[in-house]
């Protein structure tokens, strides 16, 4: 009896072992080397129905580029069916502001500003709790707007949107 016991916690340690892993592991959006790359992240891609995740529009400037980004405007688009929003996340860096009001038809759009640019790259951070294990196939991302700090110059043309869905990457060292 004691050898059953004993196999069964060691099957629930390693299935959680496994659940924790699948949470943690993943895709993270690839660095570009010259333009701007913009992604959803998320926290947990195996999230389960009742999960909270967390969601992110995040850029990020190539290697080779000398700017800093200074202004944006986007939408977060979701299926509500399958993401429901829970609230926003705050981000101490620059002035941002987001419309919530679309969030029950799967709109959600946000914009910001920092004349001396950005620290953080994640253009908006909100929770949602998960109603679909497949909550990631409708999540996008739509840039209006990008702009470089100080010169103001035109970013759009150099932004490629990536409409894969990642892994949230630790937070990078803050550019000089």
């Amino acid at each position: 009896m004691k050898k059953s016991i004993r196999a069964v916690l060691m099957a629930l340690l390693v299935t959680a072992c496994q659940d924790q892993q699948a949470q943690t592991t993943g895709p993270t959006p690839p660095v570009p080397s010259d333009g701007v790359t913009a992604s959803v992240t998320v926290d947990n891609l195996n999230a389960q129905v009742g999960q909270t995740v967390r969601v992110r529009a995040e850029v990020q400037v190539g290697t080779s580029q000398t700017y800093r980004v200074g202004s944006y405007t986007g939408r977060l688009r979701f299926d509500p069916a399958r993401l429901e929003f829970a609230g926003e996340n705050r981000i101490n860096d620059g002035l941002r502001v987001a419309n919530a009001q679309g969030a029950a038809s799967g709109e959600i759009r946000f914009a910001g500003a920092s004349p001396t640019g950005f620290e953080t790259l994640v253009l908006y951070d909100a929770s949602f709790v998960v109603r679909s294990p497949a909550y990631t196939q409708n999540l996008r991302l739509a840039m209006e707007e990008l702009s470089a700090a100080t010169t103001l110059a035109n970013l759009a043309p150099q932004l490629r949107v990536n409409n894969q869905v990642f892994l949230h990457r630790a937070a990078p060292a803050p550019r000089p």
